[in-house]
């Protein structure tokens, strides 16, 4: 998985990601605040998601602050505030997940 992060492929979807999010934090602007993103964050972990991997529907953009809020960087799991993205949009993605234990 970690060689995707250097692919052009992976290049070119993240800054469409990013330009898609207009460069903003898409955590920080629930709240109101304009904070610049330089992160594109999987909501469902790429690693237990492979299949999600290029899935736009699945990429956010964050600030390095709130990226780092998303996982245990201990156990690299979700934290509360990852998981409640995972529900935020999992109705647009469960057409993705079937046959996956999440639906």
């Amino acid at each position: 998985m970690s060689n995707n992060y250097k692919s052009k492929r992976w290049i070119k979807t993240r800054e469409c990601v990013l330009r898609r999010d207009d460069y903003l934090c898409k955590q920080c602007s629930r709240y109101g605040k304009i904070k610049q993103a330089d992160t594109v964050h999987h909501i469902y972990i790429a690693d237990m998601f492979p299949f999600l991997f290029w899935n736009k529907l699945n990429l956010i953009s964050l600030c390095k602050d709130c990226h780092n809020k998303m996982h245990n960087r201990t156990t690299g799991e979700l934290t509360k505030l990852g998981l409640e993205w995972t529900e935020r949009i999992k109705n647009k993605i469960s057409p993705y997940l079937t046959g996956t234990k999440l639906t």
